[in-house]
């Protein structure tokens, strides 16, 4: 692999990246789609989800210009109808075997529902990902997923074996090695993305943190998954022309926690009716702590992305809540 150098800046100047959203804006557009989801008995749930991802790309700035999406209600339609009549016919044969009064059936039918959720998870987020930032835009220049599903399946299923094997322990080696295969096959026009965090780093944050959480009665927490998004986080690079350049990202415990805490407040004190003000917060502390070093010239980029039309993974990655935002 090439390597890379990470580049200081001349200046102290750097791409800003800022969310702009606001609870009330998102209070209300989730009133109006929770009223239309019941009025039309689910269908219109497409439409209210292309509705959110619009306001929150809007409001995702980056030097001051927000994205855009322009999925629209009918493609995520035609994915929402496939996927639910094929998760019907799976509760529905689940059901079956459930009172069948054969043995044999039950356990095949649970294994091969097993298989089926193994084997959809890399799919939908392969399908997620092409479709996603194939309708995702900045100033017209199209983001893109040039990864490979059958690919991505392999890599699933391997890590699914060896964590099996391992008793959970290749857990971070896998989930490495899954963003690793994702971002490098991430495309912002003519610019590269690419990921070089190690298993054995993630394997070790984690077992630090669980150790410190238990023995702090779980205060440790919040600093241990700061530590954990920082790193992922400053372990992505970016690459234009001859420019490579790794995202800064500041992201402290302290932070987290009163961000969890306030948010717990909101949600308290309002009954749950504050989640939209606990999600903009949230999503503001992820994205106003990134920053891009300005060696990346976003006036230079060109438009290297297609269109890709299918939004059946976009439906399943949310119905899973896989965490693709």
């Amino acid at each position: 692999m090439e390597e890379i150098i990470e580049s200081t800046p001349i200046n102290n100047k750097t791409n800003d990246v800022a969310f702009k959203g606001k609870g009330f804006e998102l209070l209300g557009i989730y009133i109006i789609n929770w009223l239309l989801i019941c009025i039309t008995l689910g269908l219109y749930y497409p439409w209210a989800r292309v509705t959110k991802l619009r306001f929150v790309y809007q409001n995702t700035l980056l030097n001051n210009t927000g994205f855009v999406f322009t999925g629209n209600g009918k493609e995520l339609f035609k994915g929402f109808i496939r996927f639910y009549l094929v998760l019907a016919f799976i509760i529905s044969i689940n059901i079956f075997a459930t009172t069948t009064a054969s043995i044999e059936i039950y356990s095949i039918v649970k294994f091969l529902t097993l298989i089926f959720f193994l084997i959809i998870v890399p799919l939908a987020i392969h399908g997620a990902l092409r479709y996603r930032l194939s309708r995702t835009n900045w100033r017209g220049i199209h983001l893109g997923y040039r990864g490979d599903r059958i690919r991505l399946l392999w890599d699933f299923c391997i890590g699914y074996f060896l964590i099996s094997f391992t008793f959970g322990i290749y857990t971070s080696w896998f989930v490495n090695n899954i963003r690793k295969y994702i971002f490098q096959n991430l495309r912002f026009g003519n610019v590269y993305f690419g990921y070089d965090g190690k298993g054995i780093d993630l394997f070790l944050i984690n077992i630090k943190g669980i150790i410190f959480s238990i023995l702090t009665l779980g205060i440790y927490y919040f600093w241990y998954r700061a530590e954990y998004i920082r790193y992922f986080a400053k372990h992505i690079y970016i690459k234009q022309f001859e420019n490579t350049v790794y995202v800064n990202a500041e992201y402290k415990g302290s932070s987290l926690f009163m961000l969890h805490l306030v948010n717990f407040i909101i949600l308290l004190f309002t009954l749950g009716l504050g989640y939209a003000f606990t999600e903009i917060r949230t999503i503001k502390f992820i994205i106003n702590n990134l920053t891009i070093p300005s060696e990346i010239n976003l006036d230079a980029i060109d438009q290297t992305e297609d269109d890709y039309s299918d939004a059946i993974g976009e439906d399943i990655v949310d119905f899973f809540d896989l965490g693709i935002a």
